[in-house]
């Protein structure tokens, strides 16, 4: 069955950096809003960097008004604690980080938690798994994986981003990979990895 999904990311909701060049966050995250269910999307998927602490609860009551269900990930601004505790749907793998996976039909979905900027251990282990399907897989994460040379990676960089990156290559199957982080637009292609990087809504 065919799936409409709207990717967004890097709200940063009152982020002083946004308000000082004249953008609006909460603004723009409610004309996105509206754009979605103008369009009947089927579903939302958020990336990560929600905004500043007390953010948290205005963001996810806007996500249920416009689209109830929506997939949160944390990014590396978030606290996850209080992503968690706003979070309807914590299905995670890990006792202190929230990344799962879900199958339909046709898709796997694995959504990962790159919020500390670097895939720890037993984050690994579990994707290691997750990648063994009949399924092409769809990947949802805050950081490329496929990087380049940028200001946001100089201060803010996914430390492991090359063995995570040569993991995923090992998956029999194509991937795409949906992410922020960059708050630019990209598509890059390396190997079975083709990657999007979603502008900031900032």
């Amino acid at each position: 069955m065919q799936k409409r999904i709207a990717h967004i990311t890097d709200t940063h909701i009152d982020d002083p950096t946004a308000l000082e060049r004249g953008a609006n966050p909460r603004k723009n995250i409610e004309l996105i809003l509206e754009d979605i269910a103008a369009r009947k999307i089927d579903e939302i998927i958020f990336t990560g960097d929600i905004g500043e602490n007390g953010t948290y609860e205005w963001l996810f009551k806007k996500l249920e008004e416009y689209k109830p269900g929506a997939k949160v990930i944390p990014g590396n601004h978030d606290n996850v604690e209080e992503v968690i505790r706003f979070y309807s749907d914590t299905k995670t793998a890990g006792s202190d980080k929230l990344y799962h996976s879900l199958e339909d039909d046709d898709v796997k979905y694995i959504y990962m938690d790159s919020s500390a900027g670097i895939i720890d251990p037993n984050q690994m282990e579990w994707l290691a798994g997750e990648i063994i399907t009949q399924r092409p897989i769809i990947l949802f994460i805050h950081h490329p994986i496929l990087g380049f040379e940028t200001a946001m990676d100089r201060k803010y960089p996914l430390k492991d981003r090359d063995k995570v990156a040569e993991l995923l290559q090992q998956c029999k199957n194509d991937m795409t990979v949906f992410c922020g982080h960059y708050h630019m637009p990209d598509k890059r292609k390396e190997g079975r990895i083709t990657q999007y990087i979603t502008p900031s809504v900032a």
